[in-house]
């Protein structure tokens, strides 16, 4: 087979059948919950600690736990075999991994429904290196909109989960008033959340600091403390107000597929005086010592 294929429920198949059910809850609620990992140089990267992100997150949100860790990393290993071989050297993988709440009964009826396993899933997409060459380039533009980060007493938002129509629409907010650019969300006291697709850092006083509250358990600002840990630069997790902007001299968003990106404005406010900054520039190397590949040369690399 020369096209992609894609685990489903336990089994290895086509890409193009690979479907949720309508009545499935995972599209009547949104009620799934996800992971998303990559390869490096055509090398899966610690996909044991997404794996432990997400069936722990699966078992706190109550859903069925048809599979275990070994039974997902089976179905990625087989999906990656058939797939890296089907795209060119220097490009890459992403991994999405999830599970949904499984079947509505209203929809599926009852008694069919209490028979029907949840829908659990793995399939890959070739990186868009493309998109993020000119956020590299130039930096990403940041908007804070009307929309505002889902509190933490409608569920655990450190849980990556597909129930994401709020970012959706904090983005559209965010392009209606600037093209190009991503929202960036604050909590109900008006502190730094996140972005829809990444994790926020600032450099201030020579420290890097990032929301400890009403964020996702982020596994690539995990990486950055560790990478800041060993060169002696100091991490803060902690509340962060959105004035707090003014006085950084660099900001980056990091995330699992895209790894690190500089942001340059804020609300139309420049950001440091250098894009990329110094500081992105440590991590940056960093996480590409740890992966074996120059990740800035690859995105920046690549064909437009």
């Amino acid at each position: 087979m020369t096209s992609p294929i894609a685990w489903m429920n336990g089994e290895l198949i086509s890409y193009s059948q690979a479907a949720i059910p309508v009545w499935d809850l995972g599209v009547v609620a949104g009620a799934s919950v996800s992971e998303m990992a990559r390869t490096f140089a055509h090398k899966p990267f610690r996909l044991s600690l997404h794996l432990e992100r997400l069936l722990p997150a699966i078992h706190k949100i109550g859903f069925p736990e048809p599979y275990d860790k070994q039974q997902f990393m089976e179905g990625i290993n087989g999906v990656l075999d058939h797939n890296l071989p089907l795209i060119p050297t220097d490009r890459d993988l992403g991994i999405v991994m999830f599970s949904t709440a499984g079947p509505n009964p209203t929809y599926l009826g009852s008694e069919l429904a209490r028979t029907t396993r949840a829908t659990a899933a793995v399939h890959t997409f070739e990186l868009p290196f493309e998109t993020w060459r000119p956020q590299l380039l130039d930096g990403v533009h940041l908007r804070t909109t009307s929309v505002r980060q889902i509190p933490d007493d409608c569920f655990d938002v450190r849980l990556k989960v597909r129930n994401r129509l709020h970012w959706w629409l904090a983005d559209q907010e965010a392009m209606h008033q600037e093209p190009g650019s991503k929202a960036l969300l604050l909590d109900h006291a008006g502190f730094i959340a996140e972005t829809s697709t990444s994790a926020v850092h600032l450099v201030c006083n020579g420290r890097i600091v990032t929301p400890d509250s009403c964020v996702l358990n982020s596994l690539s600002s995990q990486l950055v403390e560790e990478f800041a840990r060993t060169q002696g630069i100091s991490f803060e997790r902690r509340p962060v107000p959105l004035g707090e902007f003014r006085y950084a001299s660099e900001a980056f968003l990091s995330s699992s597929a895209a790894t690190l990106l500089p942001v340059s404005h804020v609300n139309g406010e420049q950001i440091g005086t250098t894009i990329p900054g110094p500081v992105f520039n440590q991590m940056a190397t960093a996480w590409s010592t740890l992966v074996g590949i120059d990740i800035v040369q690859q995105v920046l690399g690549a064909q437009t």
